[in-house]
């Protein structure tokens, strides 16, 4: 045989082994290891908050509507990676563009559920006797770095007037499945009513899933169902006029995260002094990024749970700091809707902290949307 016909059938050989191997690399899906570093910087850099990302796209990383109150969506920057997280699916996300995406669609997910869900009430008060304990020993009054701005909107700070609501879960309990004498989880839910001014303070709030993640619950045991028995108790009649909801001194890392992250281009050191800028989720991205946190969750539940009693409300938040000097009542990893970690705790005071406050403005859901923040 010719040594040319050799040759050549070997290069054919050759080229058909590198075309089959061509064919596997490029028709083979990444397999990306969680925890370990990988440069996304030209997929970041295309992603912004002010471009859009489209829903297709971001839809296999979305938790279903029915398991937002069991998977928060992160943000913020790994520790270990410092690119890569989870989103509780195994799935890498991209940090902080991307994360802020992420939020926009799941509080999408949550404004389409207060605007269309039916009420889910099913607690009542006597429920609250199966492990939790109100504590009777609490100052009837606002914080007191709060008094300028309850005063600027006219709200009661007389004791006649603010009611607490502290429910501590201390006590053995009956859980879901019926087994008596379940371990208290001590979890608890701080707040304070003020019904004459519609308006509630959510103080400090652990829940028994943050408090005992390894044990089994109360059956009641969200922060927008006993905040609600809360305000219908001292409310009475008048639970209908519900309009503030005031989350108070928030160090929850993920929310402070998302907050700095969007006044990341003020030059003023992030300070956002009263009245400071409000989102509408109806019209604003920020507006729905922040309904997805863990401050805003609890407040999509408690509006969708008893809109038969509300009506249909949007809840515009509106953000503000006030830089150190907050006592007792510092908000943890809460609620409802969030089973985060949080690095949060009591009667924190640091004079050089800055304290971001979330007001939730409970709108009707037939006013026109903000156009512009404010």
């Amino acid at each position: 045989m010719s040594p040319l016909l050799v040759s050549g059938s070997r290069l054919n050989i050759s080229l058909l082994i590198f075309l089959a191997t061509s064919v596997l690399i490029f028709s083979s899906p990444a397999v990306l290891p969680l925890g370990k570093h990988v440069d996304h910087s030209y997929t970041a850099s295309r992603l912004s908050r002010n471009a859009p990302v489209h829903r297709a796209d971001l839809k296999s990383s979305l938790p279903p509507l029915k398991q937002l109150r069991r998977v928060p969506v992160p943000f913020g920057v790994d520790e270990y990676s410092h690119n890569l997280s989870t989103n509780g699916h195994g799935s890498p996300i991209i940090k902080r563009d991307l994360d802020f995406e992420l939020l926009v669609c799941t509080g999408g997910q949550l404004l389409e559920m207060i605007m269309n869900a039916p009420a889910n009430n099913p607690w009542v008060q006597e429920d609250l006797q199966n492990g939790w304990t109100k504590r009777e020993d609490v100052v009837a009054e606002p914080p007191q770095e709060l008094d300028f701005v309850l005063d600027s909107m006219g709200i009661s700070r007389s004791y006649i007037d603010v009611k607490p609501a502290y429910w501590n879960q201390d006590k053995t309990f009956v859980d879901a499945d019926g087994n008596p004498d379940t371990p208290a989880t001590l979890g608890y839910y701080h707040n304070k009513m003020i019904p004459s001014s519609g308006t509630i303070i959510a103080e400090a709030n652990y829940s028994p899933k943050f408090k005992a993640p390894n044990q089994p619950l109360p059956p009641l045991n969200r922060w927008s169902d006993i905040v609600w028995l809360s305000w219908v108790a001292e409310a009475g009649a008048d639970a209908s006029n519900l309009i503030l909801i005031l989350r108070n001194n928030i160090i929850t890392q993920s929310t402070r995260d998302l907050l700095e992250f969007i006044h990341s281009a003020r030059p003023d050191d992030l300070q956002l002094p009263w009245p400071g800028i409000a989102y509408d989720p109806r019209s604003t991205k920020e507006g729905k990024a922040i309904l997805a946190t863990s401050h805003g969750q609890g407040v999509a539940y408690l509006l969708k749970d008893h809109s038969d009693v509300l009506g249909r409300r949007v809840p515009v938040a509106r953000i503000f700091t006030v830089a150190g000097g907050a006592a007792d009542g510092s908000e943890g990893a809460l609620d409802d809707d969030f089973d985060g970690d949080s690095d949060d705790g009591d009667d924190f005071d640091d004079e050089d902290f800055l304290y971001y406050y979330i007001l939730w403005e409970l709108r009707d859901a037939g006013s026109p949307p903000l156009k512009e923040m404010l």
